[in-house]
């Protein structure tokens, strides 16, 4: 769902993947054009590891991360997407609108480019941005009452054991399967992009108000990834012969659980705001990242005339 009111930017949170080796560069030309801006727009940097940040940027005030979220009308991230799924962890429910400034690889999430950088935060200045709203899924640990939420995927996993394990999925009150398979992913539309895509699942538009259940290497040849409403509930009961089965969120490691726990997966009580600019849309970003439409044969660096040669 689009937003189409945005309130005006006076404050901007900046959280950075300092691993990056290009990081410093990028918050001295924001620096830079800071200072040269009329602008009255203030900037806080977050960084999650400070030893690799050279923290004297003239108008950028280094805060702690709490200060930033009290703070910031706007957060942008420098790095990937795996910075846009840390900042997403900060900021949980305030629902702080995030621009993602891609210095990753594919980047569906963070997809405005350095070059782009300083000309996407002023119009963001400016008010001449909308946001998007996208879903997370809540997973209740069933008799435990253990609450996480991921905005990508949560991933049930067999532990590393060599066997696999079953893993008895309802929908609502009906059963949907017992898969006997290395696991499933458990995904919004914004995370079909993501490990689900590369376990054969399907790309979703991020405005579909579904949930995508993909088994990951099932042993039957017939399970295939399932898309469901995202008002429905998901009951999952999962059996090992091993002593436990790991739960993953956004990539992230949860908790290990004991063979028999029950999760149940239904659609968060918030949503995450990410900015896009006018004049972009998703399928822009599919095109562009996945290099659709590209004629690639006139780029081949030899042909089967050249073997024969």
């Amino acid at each position: 769902m689009e937003i189409n009111q945005v309130k005006p930017v006076q404050t901007v949170g900046i959280i950075v993947n300092p691993r990056k080796e290009e990081i410093n560069t990028y918050l001295g030309e924001l620096s830079a054009w800071i200072q040269k801006s009329y602008y009255k727009t203030k900037f806080l940097l977050c960084t999650y590891e400070s030893k690799y940040i050279i923290d004297d940027f003239a108008g950028i005030d280094m805060v702690s991360e709490q200060e930033l979220l009290d703070r910031s009308d706007l957060i942008i991230t420098l790095g990937g997407d795996g910075t846009i799924l840390k900042a997403v962890q900060a900021i949980g429910k305030l629902s702080i609108p995030i621009l993602g400034i891609n210095l990753g690889g594919l980047g569906f999430l963070a997809d405005t480019s350095p070059e782009n950088m300083i000309n996407n935060l002023q119009s963001c200045i400016q008010g001449q941005y909308f946001l998007e709203s996208r879903t997370v899924l809540k997973c209740e640990v069933k008799n435990n009452g253990h609450i996480f939420y991921a905005f990508n995927d949560i991933v049930i996993d067999k532990s590393g054991f060599s066997r696999v394990i079953e893993i008895i999925t309802h929908v609502n009150d009906s059963l949907l399967n017992s898969y006997i398979a290395d696991g499933v992913i458990l995904s919004t539309p914004t995370g079909s992009t993501g490990y689900s895509l590369s376990a054969g699942g399907p790309i979703v538009s991020p405005q579909t108000s579904v949930f995508l259940i993909n088994p990951i290497c099932p042993h039957s040849l017939s399970n295939r990834p399932v898309v469901v409403c995202d008002s429905s509930i998901l009951t999952l009961e999962v059996f090992t012969e091993y002593k436990e089965i790991n739960i993953y969120g956004d990539g992230q490691f949860v908790k290990s659980y004991p063979t028999g726990t029950s999760f149940i997966i239904s659609k968060g009580d918030y949503s995450v705001n990410l900015v896009k600019m006018k004049g972009t849309s998703f399928y822009d970003t599919l095109r562009n990242k996945l290099h659709w439409g590209d004629d690639f044969r006139n780029k081949r660096r030899w042909s089967f005339n050249d073997k024969r040669k």
